[in-house]
């Protein structure tokens, strides 16, 4: 990596997404028949590869996020190699068509991402035409600027693996075993990751945002670990002063987040503000009825929006301690008056209903009954 490409680097906006457009410009300076970069991620637990990264926006859906990795017997022999694979779109495989997100590529140059042994994802770099081979030298290159991205990506996940990991840990030395932890806070973010893709063309929203707003929507709850399980977990309404101490959890979350964030020297890594606005705004409401600030409409962050709709909706299907789980249908409904109550985000509601089959799909694979 040359001294020009580190000086357009350094003064890029500090989102992994915009370093990778800056890097797709430099690498467009010596291969100019490459028409775009990207990169998918691999998510272990469905099996699936999900857009993360892409150095242009396009109106096309490039590859489906329920593409997965292990059937395809073609994209799971790659994911084990350590070099790179040309493949052309429409000679090759139909598996590869996944990957085309530039509607003028005719060939891309995919390489495998591994954090240590383990396979995290692909970079692909999509070229204008269908060369029979590439040369040594353009291999090289091509790999040079796939392990800079696979370190920029290994930098930021495992600084999001270690807050995580440290969440989790503050979970279980507290013995904090309410209904906010396990498929709870799983179907949370999938809900959560649900709408901000629905969102995602009106708002021109990132892959990264949709991702990072998919990986923090799990600590929205994070305070309710400072809260007294008899409240928690009380089988029944809360009264007035339980009620008070519980909205507690917020200003208690937000707390430990910093906490967790400048002990493990984390304050400056990218959209920590995006941990924050879910952490601090999940409880807000657009009439500004909600907690703590009061916020309204454009005030509350669009991240947090949506997981307000994501939580409320999840509240409202499974089981709690003072109520049966709700139909889907009724649920919907539920969202429907709050919206009209200007209490919800409108277009967040309307992303729940016509994303009905897709939620409805979560509820089943992350189902409580499947413990």
């Amino acid at each position: 990596m040359d001294a020009k490409v580190i000086s357009l680097l350094a003064n890029k906006p500090d989102t992994l997404n915009g370093r990778l457009q800056v890097l797709n410009e430099c690498l467009r300076q010596s291969l100019t028949q490459i028409t775009h970069s990207s990169c998918l991620l691999y998510d272990e637990k469905t099996d699936s590869l999900k857009k993360f990264l892409s150095s242009h926006h396009f109106t096309n859906d490039g590859y489906a996020d329920s593409l997965r990795l292990k059937p395809n017997q073609a994209l799971f022999t790659l994911c084990q190699q350590e070099e790179g694979k040309l493949v052309l779109f429409d000679a090759d495989e139909p598996v590869w068509q996944h990957f085309k997100q530039d509607p003028q590529s005719h060939a891309a140059f995919i390489i495998p991402i591994k954090q240590g042994q383990r396979f995290i994802g692909f970079v692909c770099f999509e070229m204008a035409s269908s060369p029979d081979n590439l040369s040594d030298a353009e291999k090289i290159t091509l790999s040079l600027y796939g392990q800079y991205i696979s370190m920029m990506i290994n930098e930021e996940l495992s600084l999001v693996n270690t807050l995580m990991a440290t969440v989790r840990a503050a979970r279980d030395f507290t013995d904090f075993r309410d209904f906010e932890t396990g498929l709870h806070l799983d179907r949370m973010a999938c809900y959560a990751r649900i709408i901000a893709t629905h969102l995602a063309k009106k708002y021109r929203l990132s892959d990264e945002f949709i991702e990072h707003v998919y990986l923090f929507a799990r600590l929205h709850d994070i305070g309710k670990i400072g809260i007294s399980d008899t409240i928690l977990n009380k089988p029944g309404r809360l009264d007035d002063d339980e009620r008070s101490i519980m909205k507690t959890h917020v200003i208690k979350g937000i707390d430990m987040l910093e906490q967790v964030l400048n002990d493990y020297n984390l304050v400056d890594m990218r959209d920590t503000d995006m941990m924050r606005n879910i952490v601090a705004c999940h409880h807000e409401y657009i009439d500004g009825s909600g907690y703590p600030k009061g916020l309204k409409g454009d005030e509350i962050p669009l991240e947090a929006r949506i997981a307000t709709v994501a939580d409320i909706f999840d509240a409202l299907t499974c089981q709690r301690p003072y109520k049966k789980p709700w139909p889907l249908d009724d649920a919907i409904a539920e969202l429907e008056k709050m919206q009209q109550a200007n209490k919800l985000d409108a277009e967040c509601v309307a992303a729940v209903r016509e994303n009905k089959a897709e939620f409805e799909k979560v509820m089943k694979e992350l189902s409580d009954d499947k413990k």
